[in-house]
């Protein structure tokens, strides 16, 4: 078994467990489960235990497996002759944020009525539900050729064939968002001739047979930020109140994020700039403006980070981001930026 995670999933009903109406008919996935819907002419499948037709659980039409979780999974062809496909797609909870990681997890097991197995699952972030007339693959050029905007295709990383039929197998990969994603759909954008398909049943190269699988557990959670050495970033949250150094609580967990992505890139160090707004002498504001990077070296260094991959330093009001003297602009210029740079270990 894996372990799940504890982070917000932003997935919709992403274990299958709500339903609108108990699966009866196969290829209606659209009508039983809740915010789950395919994005193509393909005709996915729900199953649940409440059914008690060929859409049941364990016993189902393709054979017989277990829910990795609850009570239901999806199920769905990856590999089907004449490049047919079937996909699902679902809202997320929440519009991700750019420049922003998010991991994808799911999990997948093999039909025992399959012909073959494949090695190629992928997945794509939408701006806007698709609805594309096709039961073909979603290619590169499909997609493009839609109104709405999608990233690009995204492959899970594949050691070996999905060819467990007994046990759930897990899939996972990091993401870096663009900032307009609000919908995912999962399923396999190659054709078959591009699929890495292992067939049981015949050894010859050109037959085709058919890989349906089911799905079940999928989330995608949030990571951090994406940041980029040499590059200059305004601590979130981390806005002082006027005269005032100490740190907010959601100000805390931006360093958090911070002191996550140093931790998993040891060869990165960390300068922090501390800054004021105009209000205040130039000797008073260059000691309140090193006491804000202060607070903020000192929490990181609270959290484990190594002392010599931290660096701190006050420049006062000498460098504001927003030159108006409104109360506004003053908000802004009481900050803390950093830049992370490689680190050499003396």
């Amino acid at each position: 078994m894996f372990s799940s995670t504890k982070a917000q999933n932003l997935v919709r009903n992403g274990g299958f467990e709500d339903y609108k109406t108990c699966p009866v008919k196969m290829s209606n996935l659209n009508k039983d489960a809740e915010h789950w819907s395919a994005p193509t002419l393909g005709t996915t499948d729900y199953f649940n235990e409440c059914s008690r037709t060929k859409l049941g659980i364990p016993m189902n039409f393709k054979g017989k497996q277990e829910a990795f979780e609850g009570t239901a999974y999806a199920g769905m062809y990856l590999y089907a002759p004449k490049d047919y496909r079937e996909y699902i797609q679902v809202p997320l909870s929440e519009t991700l944020q750019k420049g922003h990681r998010y991991r994808l997890r799911l999990v997948m097991s093999l039909s025992e009525k399959s012909d073959g197995a494949v090695m190629d699952m992928g997945a794509v972030f939408a701006e806007k539900p698709l609805s594309i007339h096709t039961k073909r693959q979603l290619s590169h050029r499909a997609l493009t050729s839609q109104i709405v905007q999608t990233t690009h295709i995204k492959q899970f990383s594949a050691p070996h064939f999905y060819d467990d039929r007994q046990n759930w197998t897990e899939l996972t990969m990091d993401i870096v968002a663009k900032g307009f994603e609000t919908h995912l759909v999962l399923g396999n954008f190659m054709s078959n001739a591009a699929t890495h398909y292992l067939d049981f049943k015949n050894n010859d190269p050109n037959a085709e047979g058919y890989a349906y699988y089911y799905l079940d557990d999928i989330s995608l959670t949030y990571l951090g930020p994406e940041y980029q050495p040499n590059e200059v970033y305004v601590l979130d949250h981390v806005n002082f109140k006027f005269d005032r150094f100490d740190l907010q609580p959601k100000a805390k967990q931006s360093l958090q994020d911070v002191f996550e992505y140093l931790k998993k890139h040891p060869n990165l160090k960390v300068s922090i700039s501390g800054h004021t707004d105009d209000l205040g002498s130039d000797s008073y504001n260059d000691v309140l403006s090193k006491e804000r990077a202060s607070s903020v070296a000192k929490y990181l260094l609270g959290l484990g980070l190594e002392k010599n991959r931290i660096s701190y330093k006050g420049y006062g009001d000498k460098v504001p981001l927003d030159t108006t003297l409104t109360d506004q602009a003053r908000r802004r210029n009481r900050r803390v930026e950093f830049v992370m740079t490689e680190f050499v270990d003396e």
